[in-house]
């Protein structure tokens, strides 16, 4: 319920799953003993390399995700026996907290895992995809799970802002004072809860708490935003808009209203032949990080 309550969602290290092969990989090829022999009169071997490609890859964590909330398997084995919850996301509002800069990826299934990495993996322009592509790899038999995954650079929770989260699914199991505990943390967010009932072979969910309009939402940010003071390029801006000038303001007014939104710092035209609008916002996470 913390982690409901302060907008985040934890981020564990591999070896903390429930696959024994996850992120398994390799290092090492035939290629070594050369490398080894350009090495030696530096008394150094290429094994230093791979233990500090694994140092790195051993201190990766990852959060995952699924592509539906109605993966029955899924309700069984990471909702406690259809007893918990299933949170549905925005991803692009998603990375505009702590994943930002981070990559959501999708999980390959195979029979088989990728060859070791070796020294020519390491070029600084293939080195990324080449580790990635192992540590977002399972077996064929987890294809079910339909996974998506955010690589972290290390393990801990990672905040989002309070509307990435768009509707909280209760499984069919769920206790009644814990639906009224969800339903209390959610009360002034911008999040839908959704209660789950057995109707024949059918899992369905009906709301028993609707989304607040973001007016009624409680505020982590302050919300900043004079259309005097940020809206400075007004002349230009109404030269470039095709739309009345009104719809900006409007778009600015409903962003402003966000729950996380600090600031608009500024709304102006960008690039060189100044072909876009730019929103310079703010944001504020629950952990008191901008």
């Amino acid at each position: 319920m913390e982690a409901l309550r302060e907008s985040y969602l934890f981020s564990p290290p591999f070896a903390a799953m429930n696959d024994p092969m996850e992120a398994y990989y390799e290092t090492g090829g035939p290629g070594d003993r050369i490398v080894n022999a350009m090495f030696a009169p530096a008394g150094l071997k290429v094994d230093i390399m791979y233990e500090m490609l694994s140092d790195m890859i051993n201190r990766f964590a990852l959060v995952s995700f699924s592509e539906t909330y109605e993966n029955l398997p899924m309700w069984a084995y990471y909702g406690s026996n259809f007893a918990g919850m299933c949170l549905e996301f925005d991803t692009a509002d998603l990375m505009i907290g702590d994943f930002q800069g981070e990559k959501l990826r999708p999980v390959t299934y195979a029979r088989n895992a990728l060859p070791s990495l070796t020294v020519a993996d390491m070029g600084a322009q293939h080195l990324e995809e080449a580790v990635i592509a192992r540590i977002t790899r399972k077996r064929s038999e987890w294809a079910h799970e339909k996974e998506w995954r955010f690589v972290t650079g290390q393990v801990g929770p990672k905040h989002f802002l309070d509307d990435a989260l768009r509707r909280v699914f209760l499984g069919p199991r769920v206790k009644p004072e814990h639906a009224a505990r969800v339903c209390e943390a959610m009360d002034r967010r911008p999040v839908e809860v959704l209660q789950g009932e057995i109707r024949g072979f059918e899992l369905v969910f009906r709301s028993i708490k609707p989304a607040r309009p973001l007016g009624e939402c409680e505020r982590v940010g302050i919300g900043k935003f004079d259309p005097v003071e940020d809206l400075f390029a007004e002349a230009e801006l109404k030269q470039f808009l095709t739309a009345p000038f009104e719809a900006l303001l409007e778009e600015c007014r409903r962003t402003a209203s966000r729950p996380n939104m600090e600031a608009l710092a500024g709304i102006d035209l960008a690039g060189s032949d100044k072909h876009a609008i730019y929103f310079w916002t703010t944001y504020k996470l629950r952990s008191g990080r901008e």
